[in-house]
């Protein structure tokens, strides 16, 4: 995987194109860590079976289809709701002012001054 950052390793296992391998199953496991206020202590239990039996279903193929609607879709079954809950808290997009300086935190999205400037030339 060409991430090097571990939340965001573990945020691609959301994609429904990453299912029925084992990685995926193991990124999913570490999903609570990263939103600790979705999943209480007392559900972890329970999120550990959603994730292995969602690992097992067979959804039907959805290619065409956006992750985010593809997992509404998913929590529309009512089959995995701490699993639905914490997809939609980690893969909704930040909306508060320091977006720019939590991407600048993590290292991993970070562009020079100068191509934004391009881009406003054009």
């Amino acid at each position: 995987m060409p991430f090097a950052n571990p939340f965001l390793k573990a945020v691609s296992s959301l994609d429904p194109c990453n299912r029925k391998t084992s990685v995926p199953l193991e990124l999913m496991k570490e999903l609570p860590l990263y939103a600790s206020n979705v999943v209480q202590d007392s559900e972890k239990e329970a999120y550990d079976l959603e994730i292995h039996n969602f690992q097992n279903n067979h959804f039907s193929d959805i290619v065409e289809e956006s992750v985010d609607l593809w997992w509404k879709d998913v929590e529309n079954t009512s089959k995995y709701p701490l699993l639905s809950r914490i997809t939609f808290a980690l893969i909704t997009c930040f909306h508060e002012p320091k977006v720019e300086s939590s991407f600048s935190i993590m290292n991993n999205v970070t562009t020079p001054v100068s191509t934004f400037n391009a881009m406003q030339c054009i």
